[in-house]
């Protein structure tokens, strides 16, 4: 038996065990209508074991585990999403008891939209995002350029760098940036959050960038400046069908990585009209009319373009954040 047949025996039975286990769970303990959900959940993992004993002796390259590891976070992330969609949707005074919707009353959508608070915050994040991507934008591109196309001593190790400031833990900093602000006597505005924000921007869409300029095919750039082209012409024929697309994705995942920041939002705003929106709905418990179902419900409608994005974009964006500098 070769190790490819043996993996997808191995991941058939785990399966077919999950999927035995979840089903007898929710027959036994789980009430409907939700019951449903884990009958669905456990006829597709049994139903994926099945097709991997059907295919495991097959030279098509196909991997159980990858099918099982897809499935499993599609229910991490689908459940989680419906739960909230259920608390936005529930009707007023009623508390949700499953996870699957009972009632739909879309009060708390109109709540959320009409909300001073709401607007205030997601005016807040918008200006304060969009500030410090169009700050991290040029720096990007130059440093990105100078990474992939400048033969210079210790850019790895420069780039090594980046990378490990995108791991860096903002809250560790949220203290000392805070003590900062206060001694400028900007604590509590707009303004004291931007300088902050760069600290995600920035190092995230070098990293974008330099993703981009990589896979530029440069050698096009060097024959068309060889055949006479002026920087203009270099820019309209190469960099605008080439670069442009890429850097006009990576800067809008910036400012959408901008907008979903709420550690710094939450150490640096003092009042509702200084915090971004996800700081402001993390907060918000007890703080707003419809509390709960207005918080779900903005959430929902703050996530709305991020999934239209993904589900416009879904090649591009793989391919610009699966791949690395090397």
């Amino acid at each position: 038996m070769t190790p490819s047949v043996r993996s997808r025996l191995w991941a058939s039975g785990f399966a077919f065990v999950l999927g035995f286990a979840v089903a007898n769970y929710g027959i036994i303990r789980v009430p409907r209508p939700d019951l449903w959900i884990w009958v669905g959940l456990a006829v597709v993992l049994m139903a994926t074991s099945a097709a991997g004993v059907l295919f495991a002796d097959t030279p098509r390259p196909l991997s159980i585990w990858s099918i099982i590891g897809i499935e499993l976070f599609a229910v991490f992330t689908l459940v989680p999403l419906l739960w909230t969609f259920t608390v936005a949707t529930a009707p007023d005074g009623t508390t949700p008891r499953s996870v699957w919707p009972q009632g739909v009353s879309w009060d708390a959508f109109d709540g959320a939209l009409h909300s001073q608070i709401l607007q205030d915050a997601a005016v807040t994040s918008i200006v304060v995002a969009g500030i410090a991507t169009a700050v991290a934008m040029p720096l990007a591109i130059a440093a990105a350029y100078a990474f992939v196309r400048r033969p210079m001593r210790g850019r790895r190790v420069a780039y090594g760098l980046v990378v490990a400031s995108l791991l860096l833990p903002v809250l560790a900093l949220a203290g000392p940036i805070t003590d900062q602000v206060i001694a400028a006597d900007r604590f509590g505005t707009r303004m004291s959050l931007v300088p902050p924000a760069l600290l995600i921007t920035l190092p995230l869409a070098i990293w974008l960038c330099v993703t981009v300029f990589r896979d530029v095919p440069w050698s096009l750039r060097d024959a068309v400046r060889a055949d006479g082209a002026t920087w203009l012409q270099a820019f309209i024929r190469f960099g605008l069908p080439n670069i442009a697309p890429g850097v006009a994705l990576a800067t809008v995942l910036v400012f959408v990585a901008g907008c979903n920041d709420f550690v710094l939002g939450a150490a640096l705003s003092a009042n509702d009209e200084s915090r971004p929106l996800p700081a402001t709905l993390m907060l918000a418990t007890g703080q707003l009319e419809t509390s709960s179902s207005a918080v779900a419900a903005a959430g929902l409608l703050w996530l709305a373009p991020v999934v239209l994005l993904l589900l416009v974009f879904p090649r591009r964006i793989t391919q610009l954040l699966g791949r690395s500098y090397r």
